[in-house]
Order: structure tokens, then C-alpha cells, then sequence
């Protein structure tokens, strides 16, 4: 197994230069540590953590969050993709990652002390309850966090740009000839709901429409069934004259309900009424029809996190107001030009 200083004499540079390259000092420049990476990578070198740890301080361990009343969990065709670039994302830093709930083994503890015991340098927030007390201890604690959920005092947040999506869906859809276009919005006691919400009124200001809140619903949580349900007693508001011509779903995964409820109500998508989501997981090319919907760049969204995370646990500065994530239209089969009214 070759050492720090076989590393060292191949790469042409200090024992002490190679372990600042480890440790991701800022006074190596760029090119030694692409050439001492390269060295590393070709003698197969691995670093001791725990030697490092114990020099560092660090246990080159991070945390990922999510809160288990939600529901919300690894099979999640959003989070999933976004948790995957994440966990390659900081591995590329030298970080393993760890699941941190509020049970371990039999014994149940808050995440601010299961973060202690497994002694996590820091944690990615993936989703949370806004009045959680769990939550606010960790946030209030010195353990570097990132969130792309909901918006805390003093720590970063990376997400998309929800607002201007729904912008951009309800100016396709207007460009369509869509007038009377409706919104299914996620909770609006979350962030991506609220903002989502928000957009669908900026966009029906920018082309001149006024909302009206008989083409409005929400639902309390992102899911298909609770979505086929409401969308079916959405629709009984309605006669053939005065329903809407296109509906604008706040995520792909309460989408599937209302294709679904419109199907079975003896509604065709898109010839009787147009239907977009946003997220545009994986499911949404192989719906029936495939779904109009907003691209999220998931992946970049997951590196982005650990990028943020890895200065922030660096201790290099970090604006907490981060630029958002571009979305764009994806278009597909479940959205059709009508003739303006």
C-alpha cells in the first residue's frame, strides 16, 4: 500500500503539500492538486480517515435528513435522483454519507443528537415540518446544514426557480389558446406549493388574465390518490361551458391522480381538456399521454447541495439567498392548441 510520502516523491511535491491536497486547502492551487489527485487515482493510494479525523477534527461523515411524518422517502422519483447526485457529489469531497433519523436501533433520539452520535461534520435537510422543534435544535446547534425544502434563518437553500416555472407553464399554455386555466396546487404551507401558487398568479397577470378562484384547488399533501379524489369533485364545479380548458398540476406525482380522475369522469386528455405538471420525474414520458410538464435539473440541484455544503463544512463563506435552478417546458403529447375564444 504506497504512503503520503510515495505520493509526495511521485507528484514532485512536499509530504505536507499531499496532505494539504486531502485535507482541500485553499493556498494549493488548482493544477498541484489535479497533478497529486492524478497520482493518487494511478497507485491506488486510500487516505486513513481516521488518521485524518483525528488530525482534522472531522469525521468526513455527512448527514442526510428528511422528515418521516412526511411520507417522504428514497423510492421518491424527485428525491431520489436529487439524493443520488448529492451522495456522489460529496463523495468526490471524501465525505460518506449517513441517513439521520430519529430512531436508532430500538431507541428513539432527536436529529440533533443522532447527529452527535454519528458525529457528522454536516447534513443536507432534504424536507422538514416547518414547526418542528427537532429540526430547529439542529439548525440552532453548530453543525454546518443545507436545505432544499424550506427557507431558515441563516442557511442556505438550493432549489429551483418554482415561480418562474409556473410562469412559463401558464404563458405555453396561453400561446395554446388556453383561457380558462386552472391550478391544483401542492400545500401552500410549503415552499415549492406556495411559490408554485405564487407564479400561476404572475403568469395569468403577465398575459393578461384575471384569477379566478373557481379554478382553484389544493391539496394537503404531493399525492396521486388524495389528487384523484379532489380533481374529480374539482371538475363536478363545472359545466361543459364554462370548464376549464387546460389545468395546470403543482407535481408530476399528483398529475398521474388527475389523469386518472379526468379519465374516469369520461374526460380525454388533452382533446377535452389540457393538463401540465411540473418535475418532469422519470413517470412522465411514460404516462397516458405523456405529460407536459416543468424540467427540474435534479441532478444539478443534488450537486449543487454538496458543493454548497462541503465550503460551508470548510468554513469558506456562503450566501444563504443562493441563485435558483433554471426549470424549462418539457413538452409532450398531454397538452393541444385550441382555437382562441
Amino acid at each position: 500500500m504506497p504512503t503520503i510520502y510515495d505520493i509526495a516523491k511521485v507528484a514532485g511535491v512536499s509530504p505536507a503539500t499531499v496532505s494539504k491536497v486531502f485535507n482541500d486547502y485553499t493556498d494549493v492551487s488548482q493544477k498541484t492538486k489535479d497533478k497529486v489527485m492524478a497520482v493518487v487515482a494511478k497507485m491506488g493510494y486510500v487516505p486513513n480517515l481516521t488518521a485524518q479525523s483525528l488530525k482534522t477534527n472531522k469525521s468526513y461523515l455527512v448527514g442526510v435528513m428528511f422528515s418521516e411524518d412526511l411520507g417522504i422517502g428514497l423510492e421518491h422519483q424527485y428525491f431520489s435522483v436529487v439524493l443520488e447526485s448529492f451522495r456522489k457529489a460529496i463523495g468526490a469531497h471524501g465525505y460518506d454519507t449517513v441517513f439521520i433519523n430519529k430512531t436508532f436501533g430500538e431507541n428513539e433520539m432527536g436529529y440533533l443528537e443522532h447527529c452527535k452520535y454519528r458525529g457528522v461534520d454536516g447534513v443536507f435537510i432534504i424536507t422538514a415540518q416547518p414547526d418542528d422543534i427537532d429540526v430547529a435544535k439542529l439548525l440552532s446547534s453548530k453543525i454546518k446544514c443545507v436545505t432544499t425544502d424550506i427557507r431558515y434563518k441563516d442557511t442556505p437553500l438550493v432549489a429551483s426557480d418554482n415561480a418562474g416555472g409556473s410562469v412559463q407553464v401558464v404563458r405555453y399554455l396561453y400561446n395554446m389558446g388556453h383561457r380558462r386555466i386552472a391550478h391544483i396546487a401542492g400545500p401552500r404551507d410549503t415552499r415549492a406549493g406556495r411559490e408554485r401558487f405564487e407564479g400561476y398568479i404572475e403568469g395569468l397577470k403577465e398575459v393578461g388574465l384575471v384569477y379566478d378562484p373557481t379554478y382553484f384547488a389544493e391539496v394537503s399533501w404531493y399525492d396521486s390518490q388524495e389528487t384523484y379524489n379532489l380533481m374529480k369533485n374539482f371538475m363536478r364545479r363545472f359545466s361543459p361551458r364554462n370548464r376549464p380548458t387546460a389545468i395546470y398540476v403543482g407535481a408530476d406525482i399528483m398529475a398521474i391522480g388527475a389523469l386518472q380522475a379526468l379519465e374516469s369522469i369520461g374526460l380525454s386528455v388533452p382533446e377535452d381538456v389540457s393538463v401540465v405538471g411540473f418535475d418532469d420525474i422519470q413517470m412522465a414520458k411514460f404516462m397516458s399521454p405523456a405529460l407536459t410538464t416543468v424540467f427540474q435539473n435534479k441532478e444539478l440541484i443534488g450537486e449543487t447541495v454538496a458543493h454548497t455544503l462541503n465550503k460551508l463544512m470548510n468554513n469558506e463563506k456562503v450566501d444563504d439567498y443562493l441563485p435558483r435552478i433554471p426549470v424549462k417546458m418539457v413538452e409532450r403529447a398531454s397538452v393541444m392548441k385550441i382555437d382562441i375564444e
